[in-house]
């Protein structure tokens, strides 16, 4: 979760100034015009002690601080300092939308069930993965980041404004029914890009199982020899 913080405190001039107009207004009440020069610029005093003491606003700050050893692993992917800025926030938006899931299936017993029965919640959380471990291959998320993940955090978000209405009609019930579908599809949808998005890896990882298997002897590829450094004789075990 993104942390906070406070911005700096901006005095709001014109409000300052209505005060002081104000005052000088009541001044005049009193037919003198130092009177009103006095008590428009008491006004105006009163109303910028005011702004110095209004707290000022927490939003929240748009990343984290980049950590040494994920400025490495960025610069090994073979990403720029304006790629990196960019797949930053678009991940700390992917990570807000991912929580904000959270959030919402934990108060709504009906999409908590959907996020079990699809292992969605879990998912989501390996295709983040993923991605930050393979950011050049960002592109090709692009349906999951743009698409699907927004619109299935809208579905949820609407899904309990209209399950905490007091009066449900056929068509309420019906509407439902259709959000908590979709929501599954899409959930099943997701996992099925997920699959597709690690498909090189497995990929990669078979073939380097084979090329392995094929630098092995036949002999030994059912023995694992284990060497034993404090200088007694190799240990051979049958797998």
């Amino acid at each position: 979760m993104n942390q906070v913080k406070k911005t700096q405190k901006r005095i709001r001039t014109w409000r300052v100034l209505v005060w002081i107009a104000g005052g000088a207004a009541l001044g005049l009440l009193s037919g003198h015009i130092g009177m009103a020069i006095f008590v428009g610029a008491v006004f105006g005093v009163a109303r910028l002690i005011g702004e110095l003491s209004r707290p000022r606003p927490i939003v929240p700050n748009a990343t984290k601080p980049l950590s040494a050893s994920m400025a490495a692993h960025y610069q090994e992917s073979g990403l720029d300092d304006s790629e990196v800025k960019v797949f930053r926030e678009t991940m700390d938006t992917v990570s807000d939308q991912v929580q904000e899931f959270e959030t919402i299936i934990a108060r709504v017993p009906k999409l908590k069930s959907i996020a079990i029965n699809t292992d969605i919640v879990d998912v989501l959380h390996a295709y983040f993965k993923a991605i930050v471990n393979n950011p050049m291959a960002m592109g090709a998320a692009g349906h999951f980041i743009y698409e699907q993940l927004p619109n299935l955090v809208r579905i949820a978000e609407k899904y309990e404004a209209i399950s905490h209405h007091e009066v449900k009609t056929d068509d309420t019930y019906a509407v439902l029914t259709q959000a908590a579908n979709t929501t599954a599809d899409l959930a099943n949808a997701i996992r099925d890009d997920y699959a597709h998005f690690v498909e090189t890896d497995i990929d990669a990882l078979e073939a380097d199982i084979n090329l392995a298997k094929k630098q092995i002897p036949e002999s030994t590829q059912n023995i694992n020899t284990r060497v034993d450094l404090s200088g007694q004789k190799l240990k051979e075990h049958a797998e």
